[in-house]
């Protein structure tokens, strides 16, 4: 939690200005029980007056007692009106001022623990976008989800009611029990008999709840993933017919989180009868003891009377001060283990440093790739998954890469925009080592569509356009038509203004990476990689695109990752991947005669003429 406290420096003033309030309001909670005291002790006033037999009339004394000698004892009531309307106005304008400022510290805590949660949530953000795929995959998205609403949320709260309460609490405690001593020693005894009797109880209660709200964040990350995996899944779940299952589990993880939460609820059910029972007990011994100092003598005026009615608010103060603090400190861990669990993601530090350096942010670069005995392993891994990588793309050219799933396709060209980093040899853009381009620059070279198309919610035009700032209507529509989706989206009623669902679920797989397609090509970059992005197309729109990108980026250096011969053959180089390894390198005719792997794939998509 502490590291989250830096968040709160850019409202230092904010918070002072929340403990001065809190100060004003913790003094005004104070203060009205003493004034209260000091209307009964000055306000009110009683006159004794004894049956005197010699003078035969009533005169005054200093006391009497009416219930042992009732016809010789009299007691008149008497009020200053003057005192009351005194102590009143106090009261009455200490209330004032300490609502105002209730409300402007509900306001002002509200309004920072907004802001920090939102800096936060922020910074979050930015971390798990800026490191790279590997730092985010150990985590999963689902608890990366979580983390981002439910966790800062809890952590959210923690701090706007500590705003309030953490000053409050011991202001009020340390005064109240003060105020209660000056009043009377003897009446403040049933107080701090009640006072350690709570505090075993609120530890009881501390033991056997923590552990249960550190379990409360693990099941809702369960039901997070869950939650996603159901709804990102819907169409084969419902495809093999287990919507049930998928229902059972879904019932199996809620009722686990309810389960949790049960038993967390019904230890703090018993808390608050068993309180209000304790509360009880120690204002009936505070009246009990009023009653033996009256009967001792030792209370005989309406000041005692007074001390008394003061004493129970006193008691009531210090009593719910601990209460509050109880209640801080069993949200605390809750809002601890949230800030743990926020702070290790922002403290992630991306295996992909920038490392780049700015003489190469306004380079001409053409798009020229070397690999030179490139090798790749993944972090925390003992084997490479690519070994002695070595080809040169020029300008111009189209390079396919093709092999068995798993044979290092996609990694390779996750290795050009540096999604991994090569573990050794050296990958150069034009002569220059791809760690001395700055990230922003290297990747601007590149026009990316991944093997998954992804679309975001907005329209198709915003959708092509983020591919480039401030793209023009003419050139979002040039993308298109060259991405051969220009003939779906000119039938829409809406067109390039029809809207993209979240996901891009109103749209078939084929117009999704048509799309993503588009969105690259409108960037004109030096280099494109398209990582199996034609799997989707049927023949005839494969074949109409590849001929359209073959006209329009002939200077660009073009990576293409497919599974289909058909739509590699035209390519100027074929490499050819096995279990991470280049085993041939050549075009189509070439390889069919010479590659054995190649030949292998191609007759078990083609048959003899076709591939011929």
């Amino acid at each position: 939690m502490g590291k989250l406290l830096k968040y709160l420096k850019p409202y230092w003033f904010k918070v002072s200005i929340i403990f001065v309030l809190v100060s004003l309001v913790a003094v005004g909670t104070l203060l009205l029980p003493d004034y209260m005291s000091d209307i009964i002790a000055e306000g009110i006033s009683a006159e004794y007056r004894e049956y005197n037999p010699i003078t035969d009339s009533f005169e005054i004394v200093d006391s009497c007692d009416v219930e042992a000698n009732p016809l010789t004892c009299e007691v008149n009531q008497q009020s200053d009106f003057m005192v009351i309307l005194k102590y009143g106005s106090y009261m009455l304008g200490v209330t004032l001022v300490s609502s105002l400022a209730f409300i402007a510290l509900m306001y002002l805590s509200s309004d920072v623990g907004a802001q920090f949660g939102r800096d936060i949530r922020k910074d979050y953000y930015q971390k798990i976008t800026s490191v790279s795929v590997n730092e985010t995959d150990k985590f999963g998205t689902s608890t990366l989800i979580t983390r981002a609403s439910n966790d800062v949320m809890q952590v959210q709260n923690f701090m706007t009611m500590a705003l309030r309460l953490l000053l409050r609490i011991p202001i009020v405690f340390i005064g109240a029990s003060i105020f209660a001593f000056q009043k009377s020693l003897t009446l403040t005894i049933p107080i701090f008999i009640g006072v350690p009797a709570l505090i075993i109880l609120i530890v009881i209660v501390f033991i056997l709840v923590v552990p249960l709200f550190k379990l409360v964040q693990k099941k809702i990350d369960q039901l997070t993933l869950v939650t996603r995996e159901s709804i990102n899944g819907v169409r084969v779940i419902r495809a093999f017919g287990q919507g049930d299952r998928e229902v059972e589990r879904f019932e199996e993880t809620n009722v686990d989180l309810t389960m949790v939460n049960y038993k967390a609820g019904k230890i703090m059910s018993y808390l608050n009868p068993i309180i209000n029972l304790l509360f009880n007990a120690v204002i009936l011994g505070v009246t009990y003891t009023a009653y033996r100092m009256v009967l001792a003598g030792t209370l005989v005026d309406y000041r005692g009377l007074g001390d008394v009615s003061a004493i129970i608010q006193y008691a009531t103060l210090i009593l719910f001060s601990i209460l509050m603090l109880t209640f801080t400190f069993i949200m605390f861990p809750r809002a601890q283990v949230s800030a743990k669990r926020i702070v290790e993601v922002l403290e992630l530090e991306s295996s992909i440093i920038d490392t780049g350096s700015q003489e190469y942010d306004k380079y001409n670069f053409k798009g020229k790739i070397e690999f030179k005995d490139v090798c790749f392993k993944f972090p925390d891994a003992e084997v490479n998954v690519l070994e002695n990588i070595n080809f040169t793309a020029n300008p111009g050219e189209t390079i396919a890469l093709i092999g068995s799933t798993g044979s290092g396709k996609s990694t390779v060209v996750n290795l050009i925009p540096r999604f991994f980093d090569i573990s050794c040899g050296e990958l150069l853009i034009d002569g220059v080592p791809i760690k001395d381009i700055k990230l922003k620059t290297l990747r601007h070279l590149i026009g990316f569509v991944p093997q998954t198309a992804t679309l975001f919610s907005g329209t198709i035009k915003s959708n092509i356009a983020y591919g480039k700032n401030n793209a023009t209507d003419d050139e979002i529509k040039e993308a298109a038509k060259i991405a051969q989706a220009s003939d779906f989206i000119e039938e829409m009623e809406e067109r390039y203004d029809s809207l993209v669902e979240q996901g891009g679920v109103n749209f078939s797989g084929g117009q999704k990476q048509r799309l993503s397609i588009a969105r690259a090509l409108i960037r004109k970059p030096k280099i494109y990689i398209f990582d199996d992005s034609f799997s989707a197309l049927d023949f005839r729109t494969d074949a109409a695109l590849r001929a359209a990108l073959k006209e329009n980026v002939k200077e660009s250096t073009v990576f293409i990752v497919a599974q289909r011969i058909g739509t590699i053959m035209n390519a100027d180089k074929i490499i050819v991947l096995h279990e991470g390894k280049i085993v041939d390198i050549g075009k189509h005719d070439e390889l069919l005669k010479s590659s054995d792997v190649y030949r292998e794939i191609a007759l078990s998509q083609l048959g003899e003429e076709e591939i011929s």
